[in-house]
């Protein structure tokens, strides 16, 4: 009777497609990169690799290391543990952050210009009573 355990093959990008996680990391990258309107090319530049490598950490195709995931926090000014934010759990509830949209991902940035404070302030005031009247079935735009 043979009694050698049966060894599982590994999973491989190649044959089995980029893992779920190593897609998570890159979405959020890629996320970071716009929210502070970097191009794949400035952050390969910075980082002395191509913009290539940046665009298959983006799409999963490769993993990020850990040493070079510690880079990317450094340059693009996010703690390391965002790059997992939210993978343990299920999809985050409408409204929850998750991924942003490209109009989002705008409005933060022009926010994020304004100088001034106060105008900071006002704007989010007339956003959150715009978001209130959607959502008491006010007008909507």
């Amino acid at each position: 009777m043979n009694t050698a355990k049966i060894r599982q093959r590994r999973r491989t990008a190649k044959e089995h497609g980029p893992d779920p996680i190593d897609v998570h990391v890159g979405r959020q990258l890629r996320q970071a990169r716009e929210l502070l309107g970097m191009t794949q090319v400035e952050v390969g530049r910075a980082l002395s690799m191509s913009f290539q490598v940046v665009q298959k950490y983006e799409q999963g195709d490769i993993r990020v290391s850990a040493s070079r995931l510690f880079q990317l926090s450094q340059l693009l000014a996010k703690p390391v543990a965002y790059f997992f934010d939210g993978v343990e759990g299920a999809a985050p509830p409408p409204g929850a952050g998750g991924d942003f949209g490209r109009r989002e991902i705008e409005l933060v940035r022009a926010f994020r210009q304004i100088a001034s404070e106060e105008v900071q302030q006002r704007l989010l005031q007339l956003v959150r009573g715009m978001a209130e009247d959607v959502s008491e079935g006010g007008p909507k735009a």
